[in-house]
């Protein structure tokens, strides 16, 4: 009849008498069987009657797809099981690639979301904070004016990709959003557009938490330097990596548009 759980929940289990991690051999052995008023249970009552207790060995089965009971374990179908799923977000490709960098990911994730601690968020907490962009001193910090409105920002983001992205090419936070997320035949392009924009997220939300909490500044040079020096080594990965064919070109994709 399935998992008992499922058929009548914590309430019909103390009806029953069933404890919750109860074998089918106690349920048919150790309790006292009761009327009831409900019909599922009468059912389940009767189908008790009707089992007759085995000296085989007990057998694991798995909830899998379509709630149909496997031997096998599959990851994939107990993670959907036990996790919410939702439709997917519009930017979700501009996120989840292959080959991308975790810790660069994640950064991005929050980013999109609007989770960063920006200054307009932390003044909305708190009154009396300062939620001025510290990269600019000009504007109060926002999401979107930091990835790259700020007059820093823009600056190292332009001399990173503008070739790379050409008529694509945009400071507005909405408007690199819906290009990255897009699909399109130029794989090596595309991945290098995605790749760069996370790691340059990643990098100037670590340089404004360097400064917030009273480091030394770096400048714009250091700055871009340090980003593409992340994506080169990235690219040099791949170049080993048999999984990563498609991308082979990529490494001199990036040197002649940052050159350029």
């Amino acid at each position: 009849m399935g998992c008992l759980m499922d058929l009548i929940g914590t309430r019909g289990q103390i009806d029953m008498g069933i404890g919750r991690y109860d074998t089918v051999l106690t349920a048919l052995t150790k309790r006292r069987r009761r009327n009831h008023r409900s019909e599922v249970l009468l059912a389940i009552e009767q189908s008790l009657r009707n089992l007759v207790p085995s000296d085989d060995a007990d057998e694991i089965l798995w909830k899998g797809k379509n709630d149909v009971y496997k031997p096998k374990f599959i990851t994939r179908d107990t993670w959907n099981h036990i996790r919410s799923t939702t439709s997917k977000v519009s930017w979700h490709k501009a996120l989840w690639f292959n080959q991308a960098t975790p810790k660069f990911r994640f950064c991005t994730w929050l980013a999109l979301r609007n989770r960063l601690t920006t200054g307009d968020r932390m003044a909305a907490w708190n009154v009396g904070i300062d939620g001025s962009c510290v990269l600019c001193n000009q504007h109060l910090e926002t999401r979107d004016h930091l990835f790259f409105s700020c007059s820093y920002t823009s600056m190292v983001w332009r001399k990173l990709v503008q070739n790379l992205y050409r008529a694509h090419f945009s400071t507005d936070w909405s408007t690199i959003v819906e290009f990255l997320s897009q699909s399109g035949d130029d794989r090596e392009t595309l991945f290098l557009a995605r790749y760069a924009f996370q790691a340059a997220i990643h990098t100037l939300w670590r340089e404004r938490n360097a400064r917030k909490h009273g480091e030394a500044p770096s400048s714009q040079g250091t700055i871009i330097k340090f980003i593409d020096k992340a994506v080169r080594n990235r690219l040099m990965s791949l170049r080993r990596d048999h999984h990563a064919r498609a991308l082979r070109g990529a490494y001199q994709t990036w040197i002649g548009a940052v050159q350029a």
